[in-house]
């Protein structure tokens, strides 16, 4: 009985570095990655909508039909539309089409 007390302790004492360890570490991850967010000032609180191409003011289905119509070449997008860009990577694409339609569907 004491010999299994003993591996018991013996366990627990290597486990016990190794949680330490591990909990310093995602603290020090955290903190390293706590710089990547970026706050929201007032200005941008009024900015156009993610999705809203059309910019007036709601995502809707009149939004996916333009950025369809930019992404398969039926016109060229604006500087305006291309802020509304869904996924923000400047390229109106039908993924972004995509996008704006799972956000209307009902849940």
């Amino acid at each position: 009985m004491f010999n299994t007390h003993t591996k018991t302790f013996r366990t627990a004492m290597t486990l016990v570095p190794l949680s330490v360890f591990a909990i310093v570490a995602s603290f020090g991850l955290g903190m390293q990655t706590a710089g990547d967010l970026r706050a929201i000032d007032a200005s941008s609180a009024t900015e156009t909508p993610r999705g809203d191409v059309t910019g007036d003011g709601t995502v809707d289905v009149r939004d996916v039909v333009l950025i369809l119509e930019v992404s398969q070449g039926y016109r060229d997008a604006t500087p305006a539309e291309l802020t509304a860009d869904p996924n923000e990577n400047g390229v109106l694409t039908v993924d972004d089409a995509i996008r704006v339609l799972r956000t209307l569907s009902p849940r």
